[in-house]
């Protein structure tokens, strides 16, 4: 919004005494750029930033807004008070500069003749002062903070009653502490036309006020906390063109006289609510609507209108549609292909269903089109390869099947980013195809890409993100992909059977690395030192595979980001590098099933290990003296092993610990009676053995509940009488032991079996403990014979069940088939007591249990993890 005063010159001398103030004002502010290096000699008006007054030669404007995007070109300092001399000061800019040491200057308000000010992120603090009503001639008033900084105050509003000409006002981030008060003195402000309260901690929007906001054009009140419904003066905007509501509480219906009455609205965002409502249900209603994001709310009905006929007078205004998050359902109209200007679609997590309708493809100025994680069908249409100008397709996790072939890309020379993941699609494409793109992200994982590895890689040179796991991908590892990876960022290549040397996939230094997944191969070599340099690495998981030698020791202090290390399942022996306690944020190490040996370095337990997996392997030494130091371990596993000695009674001090396994070593002694205090491990809680950052938002992600058990076997020891403290506890495996002591209290007394019933708390729990037993032998038992039937004898062991991970193991999608009775790709509580009755597990513990142990668990195409549990 411009400034309304007259004309102004730099060719007029300029008032001594304003000279002079000026020259005081410069003298106080430290210019780090020398924005004001002109300010010099006796012509102010040519000064840069300043204009005067063609006849009086008077300052009119100073325009002193940082106009870098950062602080390197910012003024500081102080405000010398002198500017208070430029009496006839009209319009005052000093937004994005730092004056962080110093509350908003008493002298402005004598600036009476001000109509422009604005003093936006500069860094005040403070309370606002009421004098700041003297400036009654103000049009344009901006107090904005920065989000991150929101340093000023202001405790009521009532001054702003005596701007009658303003039309332009922002508060954003402008704490308000008496924010129930807010609409009073604003609704005085008959000429406002622009209101921006972005932030203001607003709880609620008043209902029962008149409201006479007819000139108003633009009102944001996003980010805010207001936990009502939408106020009814919001339909009496007859002049609004952007209205935005998001991240608010805000409920209920929203009210259709809102578009009705608007006809001239622009943008619309009320994203972030919990609104409801068929809102699209009269696109005729849209008039000039340009933006309309309705993201992450309660609205449902169809998509843009009741019948395809709604999509009348071509629509063409619209630029960006985002409806997602949402409950919309049924099919796409074919209309779509109408909306000539759209830039941005997005209509992902809601419940739509159908094909794609072919007239995508008419959408010339789609730029970013989101259809994920919604339960379309069907085939993707080959005009979709027309839209030149798509940057993103996003199609992942539909019911999408049928071929992908060259054609869907044949004019896409823009895609930076694919996700075509958790479908079941085909990518069938020639060898000799080249791209029409160089493609940044892809994301194909539980696609058929396979069998042979897809040559049309080979020419792209900007991949950073490469997600193509479980592809079905039985190909030898081609020599030009490390060419192909030097700018990875995320690689998860995971559960195809790849051969070859693994320095074909990690020949060379990847210094941008920070995730990588190469589980369920077949790859071989030794673990390239390559990884020892990759300095943003968090994510290593080569388990799985055929690799061989010693375990690298060459990991460095400035690997500071590396959390999750997986080499379970190869070849590798000799000791583990000392070199691994530089990784000071390490919180899973998973070695099991290798041949390495020698003793746990005591440094390791300084680390915050969370996840710490050391069976079948050959260490030994005493057992590590865990929670001497760190006493963050939940799940440790020391399982077929040749440690020897007493378990150490330190162990004790790790509270969160929720899974220990010592069994099958030379251990002696006895269970340590401070075992009754492990709390965490039969609490029904959840365990996340990620690290905080160790996989970021366009990663899958993998959540594994953990057993409550405790195995401690071949021991010769004695039960301690108050493990029966033990209350939750729901699996206790002491097998193969040599036990004393085993007539405990629970079920006799002085060493006589009562005559009386057990308490039933203890009955209770035993039965708990049968129907725990019987639930985790079904699934294996279904896998099993399935795979028999087929002659195969390998079957993996996971963590979690989804139909869309097993795309490529038919005996586990038969497994996961009788469970889900309804098809839906997940089982629930109701379908798991079906098959419960089937086997005749009908007692009264099993739906308690049934509930208690299910947990219906969204599969990560990362990362198998350690037991196969649909029940934990």
């Amino acid at each position: 919004m411009k400034s309304s005063h007259s004309k102004a010159f730099t060719n007029v001398s300029c008032i001594g005494v304003e000279r002079e103030a000026l020259m005081k004002f410069k003298q106080n502010l430290i210019d780090p750029s020398g924005r004001l290096q002109s300010w010099i000699g006796k012509g102010c008006c040519k000064w840069k930033g300043v204009e005067c007054s063609e006849k009086t030669g008077h300052v009119l404007k100073l325009d002193l807004h940082n106009p870098c995007d950062g602080l390197e070109c910012s003024l500081g300092g102080k405000m010398h008070h002198a500017l208070s001399k430029l009496k006839d000061l009209k319009y005052l800019d000093l937004s994005f500069n730092n004056f962080s040491t110093q509350r908003i200057p008493n002298f402005l308000v004598s600036l009476q003749k001000l109509e422009y000010l604005n003093l936006s992120s500069v860094g005040f603090y403070g309370h606002v002062s009421n004098q700041l009503g003297n400036l009654s001639s103000l049009r344009y008033l901006d107090l904005s903070n920065s989000w991150w900084w929101p340093s000023i105050k202001i405790e009521n509003l009532r001054w702003l009653s005596t701007f009658s000409n303003l039309k332009y006002l922002d508060l954003s981030y402008v704490a308000l502490p008496n924010s129930r008060e807010w609409l009073g003195p604003i609704n005085m402000l008959s000429s406002l036309e622009f209101l921006i309260l972005r932030g203001c901690n607003l709880e609620g929007v008043p209902s029962s006020l008149h409201v006479n906001f007819t000139s108003l054009k633009f009102l944001d009140l996003s980010h805010n906390s207001m936990n009502s419904s939408i106020a009814p003066w919001f339909q009496n905007m007859s002049k609004l063109e952007h209205l935005d509501l998001s991240f608010n509480n805000l409920q209920g219906i929203f009210p259709a006289l809102i578009l009705e009455n608007s006809r001239w609205l622009r943008f619309l965002d009320v994203s972030r609510n919990r609104l409801e409502g068929e809102i699209l249900k009269n696109v005729s209603n849209f008039y000039n609507l340009q933006v309309l994001n309705l993201r992450s709310n309660k609205f449902s009905g169809r998509i843009l209108g009741t019948k395809d006929g709604d999509l009348i007078c071509g629509r063409s205004y619209m630029k960006i549609i985002d409806v997602s998050g949402n409950n919309f359902s049924d099919h796409l109209p074919n209309q779509f292909g109408t909306f000539k200007d759209l830039e941005i679609l997005d209509l992902s997590w809601n419940s739509i269903s159908g094909p794609i309708p072919a007239t995508m493809g008419q959408l010339l100025s789609l730029r970013k089109l989101y259809l994920s994680s919604n339960k379309l069908s069907g085939n993707i249409p080959e005009s979709i390869g027309q839209l030149s100008n798509l940057e993103v397709m996003d199609l992942r996790n539909n019911k999408l099947d049928g071929v992908v072939n060259e054609r869907h890309f044949a004019n896409l020379t823009s895609l930076t980013v694919l996700y075509f993941n958790l479908n079941k699609l085909v990518i069938d494409i020639t060898t000799s195809w080249v791209p029409p793109f160089q493609i940044q992200a892809i994301f194909m994982s539980n696609c058929k890409v396979g069998p042979r590895f897809p040559s049309w890689l080979r020419t792209q040179r900007n991949i950073s993100v490469l997600y193509m796991s479980n592809a079905c991908i039985y190909d030898e590892v081609p020599s030009w992909l490390p060419e192909v990876l030097s700018n990875i960022e995320r690689l998860d290549l995971s559960g195809n059977m790849l051969r070859g040397n693994i320095s074909r996939i990690i020949g060379k230094e990847m210094p941008l690395l920070r995730l990588v997944s190469l589980s369920g191969n077949n790859l071989s070599g030794d673990i390239p030192k390559a990884l020892c340099m990759s300095n943003e690495l968090s994510f290593l998981d080569l388990s799985k595979n055929q690799l061989s030698g010693r375990f690298p020791q060459c990991w460095r202090r400035s690997q500071a980001n590396l959390e999750w290390i997986s080499l379970g399942d190869n070849k590798l022996n000799g000791p583990i590098p000392d070199s691994l306690c530089h990784l000071k944020r390490l919180g899973v190490l998973s070695l099991r099933e290798n041949g390495l040996n020698g003793v746990f370095p005591k440094c390791l337990l300084k680390l915050d290990l969370v996840n710490l997996d050391l069976s079948d392997n050959q260490f030994t030494g005493r057992i590590p003296l865990f929670g001497q130091h760190a006493r963050s371990f939940r799940t440790i596993d020391l399982d077929r092993n040749h440690f020897t000695g007493n378990i150490p009674l330190q162990i004790c001090h790790l509270v969160n610990l929720q899974y220990l396994n010592l069994a099958h070593n030379n251990l002696s002694g006895g269970i340590p009676h401070c075992f009754n205090n492990f709390s965490q491990m039969w609490a029904n809680s959840t365990f996340t053995p990620y690290g905080s950052n160790a996989l970021d938002d366009n990663t899958e992600w993998l959540t594994s509940w953990l057993d409550s058990d405790l195995i401690l076997s071949q021991i010769a020891m004695r039960i301690p009488s108050d493990i029966g403290n033990l209350r939750d506890l729901e699996s206790l495996d002491l097998s193969k032991n040599k036990l004393s002591g085993v007539c405990h209290p629970w079920i006799c007394e002085n060493g006589v079996a009562p005559n009386r019933a057990l308490d039933p708390a203890v009955l209770s729990q035993l039965k708990h403990f049968s129907a725990m037993n019987k639930l985790k032998k079904m699934a294996p038992q279904v896998i099993a014979q399935k795979s028999l039937q087929e002659g195969e004898c390998w079957i993996e062991r996971t963590a979690a069940i989804h139909l869309i991970k097993f795309e490529c193991e038919e005996h586990l999608i038969a497994a996961f088939q009788y469970f889900d009775k309804d098809g839906s790709g997940y089982i629930m509580v109701d379908e798991l007591q079906q098959a419960c009755t089937e086997h005749n597990m009908t007692d009264a513990s099993l739906k308690i249990s049934s509930k208690k142990l299910l947990k219906v668990m969204y599969l990560s195409s990362i990362q198998h993890l350690e037991y196969f549990l649909i029940a934990m």
